[in-house]
């Protein structure tokens, strides 16, 4: 076994362990097991700097609810930004896509006035 195989196995044997971090989550109509964490305000603040509207000239404010953490050999689909993503039952936008060694890393968060 190779590096990048063992590091895949461990991926699934303890990132991804629903004894360990992850849960089971409905995406979109689809059952996944998934890492999922509230964003901090810093790590917002870090994604979309300082400033929280979207706009100027718009009302609507960036909520970011949640990091979503995704083994890519378990998608079902690819995500994009701004697509809207179901996760149980309740509709966010996708706000980041980040592929790393094996995981999709998902921002995803809500509009409010």
């Amino acid at each position: 076994m190779n590096f990048k195989e063992a590091y895949q196995e461990d991926l699934g044997n303890a990132f991804f362990d629903l004894e360990e971090f992850a849960s089971k989550h409905m995406i979109d109509g689809e059952e996944y097991t998934v890492v999922l964490t509230d964003m901090s305000g810093e790590e917002a603040r870090a994604l979309y700097g300082n400033s929280s509207v979207l706009n100027p000239k718009e009302t609507a404010i960036m909520k970011t609810s949640y990091v979503i953490y995704i083994q890519d050999t378990e998608l079902k689909r690819k995500f994009s930004v701004n697509s809207m993503i179901n996760l149980d039952g309740r509709k966010y936008f996708v706000q980041s896509v980040a592929h790393t060694e094996g995981v999709c890393r998902l921002a995803i968060g809500g509009h409010s006035v």
